[in-house]
């Protein structure tokens, strides 16, 4: 039977272990530069050969050509009150699902409103 000799992997002290998970942090790109030194070591180390760069001047062609295009958005379509009334109507026999409110519930209905009125008035003095 073969015994394996296993060497126990060496201590680091703090700031060896701080240094270690800066450089591996550092290496994955999760830290940005802290200083001088490390924004030259970042540059030298990206190949920005690949990268392609934009063309300011189409850019900003597009741009002119927006500013000059002016778009006119449709306005609100103009309604009587008479016709907002009736759509208005029309909804709540819809959320009544076609019935007609009882006396005793147009009673209550006014009632709450009158209430909610005078509830506002109320809370609007007091400011």
């Amino acid at each position: 039977m073969k015994t394996h000799n296993r060497e126990q992997p060496k201590e680091l002290s703090d700031a060896e272990f701080e240094a270690a998970l800066h450089a591996a942090l550092r290496d994955e790109g999760y830290l940005f530069p802290r200083n001088a030194e490390d924004v030259a070591s970042l540059k030298a180390s990206i190949n920005m050969n690949g990268v392609p760069t934009p063309d300011t001047q189409k850019f900003r062609q597009l741009l002119r050509q927006m500013a000059e295009k002016v778009v006119e958005l449709p306005g609100p379509a103009k309604l009587s009150s008479y016709e907002v009334e009736e759509d208005l109507e029309r909804l709540a026999v819809a959320a009544r699902n076609g019935g007609a409110i009882t006396e005793e519930i147009r009673k209550r209905m006014d009632a709450d409103r009158a209430q909610a009125k005078e509830q506002i008035k109320k809370n609007n003095g007091a400011h």
